[in-house]
């Protein structure tokens, strides 16, 4: 928090990883700030995050660390979708997750089989089970800017989602997923930081989480699908020879 906030809203000095996508001095900030916190407490962990190299030590638990998701709309003021995001994995599979999105004043947290709670109280994702009444959150990701065009092609069909939202962030709306505000969330090209965090939260809040084959969520993966249940395995029919990874 003391980190973002306290640049939020100044002129950032932007340095370009490729033709679209850049990071500015925040996101090497936060990152190194949370991987020497990290490594004081659990030195025997691996981690690993966006900005810096990984640490492997070849422990069966790995931490995955997003110092700033949603650079674009930090940077430039377009919504208040940012937050830093920790995960830990244990053998790949999410344990706990904690995001805190601070424009929006929200701290989400969640841990294997203790539920799923946003600023202290729990919640739960949406019981919405029909796919035409959905609002969704669809994303482009990193890797493969287009892979996303044919789910978002289906989507806008008469029997498609009443309307799908963009933010330059994934774990927000994936938290809103877990929060029950939006529906449901699909991408098809993210990095492991964007989600990680999060799929610990969702799943602790009811919902279920997969890539888009289908097979439950493990870190790896590129893809990505979380709603409740019933929603899922209806819009997994519905997408039904769209996958790509």
């Amino acid at each position: 928090d003391a980190i973002l906030m306290k640049h939020y809203g100044k002129q950032q000095f932007q340095t370009w990883k490729a033709r679209t996508d850049f990071k500015t001095m925040v996101d090497d900030e936060s990152d190194k700030y949370i991987r020497e916190e990290i490594r004081k407490t659990f030195p025997e962990h691996s981690v690993i995050s966006e900005e810096l190299e990984d640490y492997e030590t070849g422990s069966e638990y790995k931490w995955v660390v997003d110092p700033l998701d949603g650079t674009l709309p930090y940077t430039f003021g377009t919504t208040d979708h940012f937050s830093v995001c920790i995960g830990l994995c244990q053998n790949g599979i999410p344990i706990l997750g904690v995001i805190y999105a601070p424009k929006r004043g929200e701290l989400y947290t969640a841990v294997d089989g203790d539920g799923a709670y946003c600023n202290g109280a729990p919640i739960k994702v949406s019981n919405e089970t029909e796919v035409n009444h959905i609002l969704m959150g669809v994303d482009p990701g990193a890797t493969n800017r287009k892979s996303h065009l044919p789910y978002l092609e289906r989507l806008m069909e008469k029997d498609g989602c009443i309307c799908t939202v963009q933010s330059a962030c994934a774990s927000v709306p994936l938290c809103l997923v877990a929060k029950g505000n939006l529906h449901a969330y699909l991408a098809t090209s993210l990095l492991p930081w964007d989600m990680a965090a999060a799929v610990c939260i969702i799943r602790e809040a009811g919902g279920r989480v997969t890539h888009l084959d289908g097979s439950d969520w493990r870190l790896g993966g590129r893809s990505i699908l979380a709603c409740n249940p019933e929603l899922h395995s209806k819009l997994l029919e519905f997408f039904k020879s769209k996958y790509q990874e």
